[in-house]
């Protein structure tokens, strides 16, 4: 009985996710102001660039939901400026630059935050095959990227490339 325990207790805890891959599995899929303060809890305690990047995006993505233009501005100002202080801190981490990407991707022109996009685009189809990030994150960001409204036909051969060789 007691190594029943012991395997139980072991089958669950490998089943529970951490509160990053919760927000990943979620990610860029957030529909509500109240699901972006959720998540923002539940990163609170985590101070990893992908973490951050995540927080960010989540304060990016509030200032859609929000009611009133000084207060979506204000968030949007302060998601931009942490996301772009991760970046700036941590430029090889491909999971916080994916997040930017998706972001400036999906934020109207005229608020101009979309100047990293190509930029974005470039370093994580060049290093994301050789990157430690696992199998089935690769594959998220790349299927996510591929939704990407306005995407170059050049951009999607590119992603069915590294696809292909996934």
């Amino acid at each position: 009985m007691k190594y029943f325990g012991l395997i139980f207790f072991s089958l669950i805890s490998l089943s529970v996710q951490t509160p990053l891959e919760s927000v990943r599995d979620h990610f860029p899929d957030i529909t509500s102001l109240n699901e972006a303060n959720k998540f923002i809890e539940k990163l609170k305690n985590d101070s990893s660039p992908e973490a951050k990047g995540y927080t960010a995006a989540m304060f990016l993505m509030k200032s859609r939901y929000i009611k009133g233009p000084f207060s979506k501005l204000k968030f949007f100002k302060h998601g931009k400026k942490i996301l772009d202080n991760d970046i700036n801190e941590n430029p090889e981490v491909l999971e916080i630059r994916y997040i930017r990407f998706l972001m400036q991707k999906r934020i109207p022109n005229f608020l101009g935050y979309n100047k990293n996009i190509e930029e974005d685009f470039s370093v994580i189809s060049a290093k994301l095959l050789e990157s430690n990030l696992n199998k089935n994150l690769k594959l998220k960001m790349l299927d996510t990227m591929l939704l990407v409204d306005d995407l170059s036909e050049m951009n999607k051969n590119k992603i069915h490339e590294i696809l292909d060789k996934l």
